[in-house]
């Protein structure tokens, strides 16, 4: 499924959601939530796909109008401004009624206009799509004035512990966090500022010397570390005391390389053998997640990975997703485990790899 494919699903999912609406009753804040949820979508898909890295502020408007250089008419255009105005009113005027008709029509015109887009065949959006593991995360920004960076933490949202579970950790030039910050927000997954935390969360985010900012990630995992490993200055690594590094805190190596295993998995034309996967996987990791295959315990990791992938079947690779982690005691769940791991790395039958508890080992504290 090309990310076209996947956004024009999510039209004909919207089309069959006011379709059931048709033969009974309805209230139009029912259809206000189907056509605030395909706009949402359809923005993401512009800024996303169509133009990959948009700003956040360039809005949706200004997109469909550089349609007109590639040659599509205005009456493709007007329809899909059509449904930027319908999903405009659904989110931002509360007073507006949404009509049940008025919207299936908006948005069967709008499928025809974004075929028109797709055949033009601009930026990524007839990419394959990445088997995407989305999830609820905090996102805190710290500076460290001495050695002029940022380190930027991704964490469980856990609340009343936002400190008690980091994923992952970059360390960015502090000139570099405007720009992120940009190219976060204009995923539209990104949500920042103390607005989308509870009161109590955000204080202890903002009572930590040097905080600079914190939002909340509500999107695909990948598509969060692959933003932020763009950005992480990699030759300071050496600076940085052992414990403070991504590739000595087992969570962030072990998530890099189930990102970097499905990659490899999912492009593979043939099976192969678990040494050539693992090499691949660390060249993934690397390119992809920023996580070098310096160290001893990142080869194992994926090694192990590589095995895991390496037993199941050629045609499931394609499917496999992840990383989920699973940071409690869940006995009985798992389908396949990698015997050499510590920290049960598994395949379940929904074609997961997921994370259990992670120890850390002598080389990783």
């Amino acid at each position: 499924m090309t990310r076209g494919d996947e956004l024009l699903a999510s039209v004909d999912a919207a089309l069959h959601d006011l379709d059931g609406y048709r033969l009974a009753h309805y209230r139009s804040d029912q259809v206000r939530d189907v056509v605030q949820r395909l706009g949402s979508i359809t923005e993401r898909f512009f800024k996303s796909a169509v133009w990959p890295g948009t700003p956040a502020e360039v809005t949706l408007d200004t997109l469909i109008g550089r349609l007109k250089r590639h040659g599509l008419d205005k009456a493709t255009r007007s329809a899909l401004h059509a449904l930027r105005e319908l999903y405009n009113d659904a989110k931002h005027d509360s007073a507006a009624t949404i009509g049940l008709k008025g919207a299936h029509d908006t948005i069967l015109r709008a499928r025809a206009a974004l075929v028109a887009v797709l055949d033009l065949g601009l930026g990524s959006s007839a990419a394959e799509v990445s088997q995407a593991t989305s999830r609820l995360l905090w996102v805190g920004a710290w500076d460290d004035y001495v050695g002029g960076l940022t380190e930027v933490y991704i964490s469980l949202p856990l609340p009343g512990e936002p400190f008690a579970t980091h994923v992952d950790v970059v360390h960015i030039a502090g000139l570099s966090w405007d720009a992120m910050r940009a190219e976060l927000l204009a995923t539209t997954c990104f949500h920042l500022g103390p607005d989308h935390f509870a009161p109590d969360d955000y204080h202890r985010y903002a009572a930590e010397g040097d905080f600079l900012a914190a939002g909340v990630w509500d999107g695909d995992y990948r598509q969060l570390v692959a933003i932020l490993s763009r950005y992480e200055r990699r030759e300071a690594k050496d600076e940085l005391i052992p414990g403070l590094r991504r590739d000595h805190m087992p969570l962030a190596v072990l998530s890099a390389v189930v990102l970097a295993a499905t990659d490899v998995a999912a492009a593979a034309a043939e099976s192969r053998p678990a040494d050539a996967l693992a090499r691949e996987i660390l060249a993934r990791a690397d390119a992809a997640y920023a996580m070098p295959d310096e160290r001893p315990w990142v080869r194992r990791r994926a090694e192990e990975i590589a095995a895991l992938i390496a037993e199941a079947p050629f045609d499931t690779w394609r499917t496999l997703s992840g990383p989920y982690w699973e940071l409690w005691d869940a006995k009985g769940r798992f389908t396949r485990r990698a015997e050499a791991s510590p920290v049960g790395y598994s395949l379940d039958e929904q074609g997961r790899i997921v994370i259990g508890h992670v120890r850390s080992t002598e080389h990783e504290a």
